[in-house]
């Protein structure tokens, strides 16, 4: 085995490559399970939909013995990053069984929550067993634009305790946000309200249609040379994406629709046992109460990467490495998953001449 010191490989160039072994050996190393569509919050841009159109599912659910038994099967596929999520996760009962299960495990979790059932047992769980990190959604710096989002009043306040909470504690916390036309005007307190607590913040702009087909919450949408201004007028985000450009920007795109992870190194479960490549597509799916992990994974899941003739003006594209480009999402919104998202494809064009018009571009291009 080549070692790092010897041979002088910077820590980027080894992931690079460690990544493409992971890829091509179709090992599933990222994992996401989404224990619950429980959520007690009621958003306007929610990709499961309106919570109290989805009361039903719950009681369809998959029982902790289920949960145990597929975190054990994932775990010996070669799983090591495991988000956990949902709805909101800390919901379940069985919470801590199934996360500290997770953790002995010897997997690096993550959990996703909106931060406002945390409580002492909570605390108790993340301090004897620590997470990769707590993300926490937060949708407004004030009570009047955070719950006017979530739809549940006081909410906003039980989201600000539970991070104190895991602070005081010292849980890892990072903050995140959706960027939308009704919090816009808050995007700054936000990133105050990170910086304050000294975490680590990052947001999103592209709001996609429920999974359900519903594309309301694309109403809330912001312009996307907005979201981009605002991405390009922090540094760090700016070099990121300068980064990733220019280490993407000459790489040869398959003849494949899906040229991303999804089915190849990173899977999807939700609470109903059903395999997904990832959360965006419904297709393929392997129900996991019929066989087991390893099977899905090998004789189902890759079905997503034999779709061929791609989209021919996004392979060739400059901008695909900073579009986002993803046919799930082609799908949700357009309907068809070959017909691109204009949306994302403006992101990408002014990512890209953000990055050209920049004064230093001609020291790297």
């Amino acid at each position: 085995m080549e070692c790092l010191q010897t041979i002088g490989t910077s820590d980027r160039e080894y992931f690079v490559r460690f990544n493409a072994k992971v890829m091509e050996r179709r090992i599933p190393l990222f994992g996401t399970i989404d224990l619950t569509r429980q959520c007690n919050l009621n958003c306007v841009h929610c990709y499961l939909g309106d919570r109290h159109h989805k009361a039903g599912d719950i009681s369809n659910e998959i029982n902790t013995e289920k949960w145990l038994q597929i975190i054990d099967e994932i775990t010996g596929a070669g799983c090591l990053h495991l988000l956990i999520t949902g709805g909101e996760p800390l919901l379940r009962k069985d919470f801590d069984k199934v996360y500290r299960h997770a953790i002995r495990n010897g997997l690096l979790v993550t959990v996703f929550s909106n931060g406002t059932c945390v409580t002492e047992r909570e605390i108790e769980i993340f301090s004897d067993m620590p997470p990769q990190a707590v993300e926490i959604s937060i949708y407004g710096a004030t009570p009047e634009t955070y719950e006017r989002i979530t739809r549940v009043k006081g909410s906003y306040e039980k989201c600000m305790k539970g991070i104190t909470l895991l602070l005081d504690h010292g849980i890892r916390v990072a903050l995140k946000t959706i960027l939308m036309s009704i919090n816009r005007h808050e995007f700054s307190a936000m990133e105050n309200i990170a910086s304050r607590l000294g975490v680590k913040f990052r947001f999103d702009a592209a709001l996609f249609p429920c999974l359900n087909g519903d594309p309301s919450p694309l109403d809330f949408r912001v312009s996307p040379e907005d979201a981009v201004r605002l991405e390009m007028s922090d540094a760090e985000r700016y070099r990121r994406w300068l980064s990733y450009y220019l280490r993407t920007r000459n790489f040869h795109y398959p003849d494949s629709l899906y040229v991303c992870g999804a089915g190849q190194a990173s899977f999807y479960i939700d609470p109903f046992a059903k395999l997904h490549p990832c959360l965006m597509t419904g297709r393929p799916e392997f129900d996991l109460l019929q066989g087991g992990f390893q099977d899905g994974w090998e004789n189902v899941i890759p079905g997503i990467h034999n779709q061929h003739n791609g989209i021919e003006s996004c392979r060739n594209c400059q901008k695909i490495a900073l579009c986002g480009y993803c046919p799930a999402f082609f799908c949700l919104e357009t309907g068809n998953e070959k017909v691109r998202s204009e949306y994302l494809c403006e992101m990408g064009k002014h990512r890209l001449e953000s990055i050209c018009n920049d004064s230093t571009e001609g020291e790297w291009r």
